[in-house]
């Protein structure tokens, strides 16, 4: 296999030479040359422009781009009306430090959308995002720990990264995970703050969260749209679960909110206490906001005086993003959707068909818009399933996609499709993905 790997590599250099120059460049003045969720071997391709739901690299080659940075380019690239909304703020300014009325459309627009949200604050990410729905769950409960499930991503403050990919053989029982730093530097405190959780397994997260209720403020919950398949029963049970017992629920929707005008609870039948938003909601432009039940949400209201709480940011609602955001979302129709949506099915279908024809162990997960590929014959269910994934058959396939002209995320996880797509770029991705297969296993 190690051979595989250097005759695709091998391509791909003589393809990509530019490209491998500007990486040269940046590991001069940027450790490793590209931040980590942009770096992959043997080295990044440098993008030049996006138009629609193509990328252009530095080596002038176009690809399909099936990453969508993140998922949350859900409009794909150079989209004329952001680009008009981007313009016309610019026009009559860019921080103007107070508010300018794009904040408060854009924070009306989704309160619209997502029925639990009654009201909202933005802050510049996804990790800002959880960080101060996490601080607010503590406040408003009054209790220091908080649960989130093992494979979950939050962002990148110490108390969510937390057995986000721990080593199995370090992991702890299936059934009550050990809670374990992700990255060096994390507070040695953190992992005692946070209990972890099991996906799909509605009795063993009953009995943590009963057995540690009187010292939960919340428990988060990213319902892994697109990556893993939960189940509606289990994201229901936890929802019954935090009720019973008194604790807060947090929906992470930085991803899942793609997938439906009313977001993934909308589409598993669930009211959070508070929801935290990010990716798409900017427009391109770095974003994030939680949201939620306004009784929560008004120990941020210090219009009548003092709460004891805060939460700001320099370039938190900026209105740029704002403008960008709002010009993004209005296009969201339940048409749009219904495109998304019905593209997502078919590239369900067509790799199902796929898969059940090739003598290799593969699936993939599909909802809405996102998808992931794995290459596994184990019944994907948790995070530990996810990790028996073949990920050097994974890395082999990620670029002869690239060779062949199809960006994809890294890893092949967390893909997403974008408007202006057609049933033509699902086929052309999955004909695609079929001779990767063969190049990656035979070359």
């Amino acid at each position: 296999m190690a051979e595989v790997s250097k005759t695709l590599e091998d391509i791909y250099a003589a393809e990509n030479p530019t490209s491998r120059a500007q990486f040269e460049r940046d590991r001069r003045s940027m450790p490793g040359g590209a931040k980590g969720a942009y770096f992959y071997k043997p080295y990044p391709l440098t993008m030049q422009r996006g138009e629609g739901c193509y990328l252009y690299d530095v080596d002038e080659r176009e690809r399909v781009d099936f990453a969508n940075h993140h998922t949350g380019q859900i409009l794909g690239h150079n989209n004329p009306a952001v680009n008009a909304a981007i313009q016309a703020q610019l026009a009559r300014g860019i921080a103007l430090g107070a508010p300018t009325g794009n904040e408060v459309a854009l924070a009306e627009e989704i309160c619209r959308r997502v029925e639990s949200v009654e009201r909202l604050r933005f802050c510049n990410s996804g990790t800002e995002a959880t960080l101060h729905a996490i601080r607010l769950a503590r406040g408003f409960s009054g209790r220091p720990k908080i649960a989130k499930f093992e494979g979950g991503y939050h962002g990148s403050h110490d108390i969510v990264e937390v057995s986000v990919a721990p080593a199995l053989d370090k992991a702890g029982p299936a059934d009550a995970p050990y809670a374990l730093a992700t990255t060096g530097g994390t507070s040695p405190h953190a992992p005692a703050e946070v209990v972890v959780l099991p996906y799909n397994n509605e009795e063993a997260v009953e009995e943590l969260v009963r057995r540690h209720r009187d010292e939960l403020a919340c428990v988060i919950l990213d319902p892994k749209a697109g990556i893993l398949p939960l189940r509606q029963e289990f994201v229901r049970a936890v929802r019954r679960v935090t009720e019973e017992n008194d604790v807060l629920l947090i929906l992470d929707e930085v991803v899942g909110f793609r997938v439906g005008e009313g977001g993934i609870q909308e589409y598993y039948g669930i009211s959070p206490d508070l929801t935290t938003f990010g990716k798409l909601i900017g427009g391109g432009f770095p974003v994030g906001a939680f949201g939620g039940r306004a009784d929560i949400m008004n120990l941020f209201d210090t219009s009548r005086g003092a709460t004891g709480f805060f939460q700001s940011g320099t370039f938190s609602a900026h209105a740029v993003v704002m403008a960008a955001g709002l010009a993004t979302v209005r296009q969201l129709t339940p048409a749009a959707f219904a495109h998304l949506n019905g593209l997502g099915e078919r590239l369900r279908a067509r790799l199902g068909a796929l898969f059940a024809r090739i003598d290799v162990p593969a699936q993939a997960v599909v909802l809405g818009s996102l998808f992931s590929i794995y290459f596994t014959a184990e019944p994907l269910v948790n995070y530990r399933s996810l990790a028996t994934n073949n990920g050097g058959m994974a890395q082999r396939v990620f670029l002869s996609l690239l060779n062949q002209g199809y960006f994809l995320s890294q890893g092949l996880t967390m893909n997403s499709l974008s408007l202006p797509m057609q049933e033509s770029h699902i086929d052309g991705l999955v004909q695609a993905l079929e001779q990767a297969i063969e190049q990656a296993t035979r070359l």
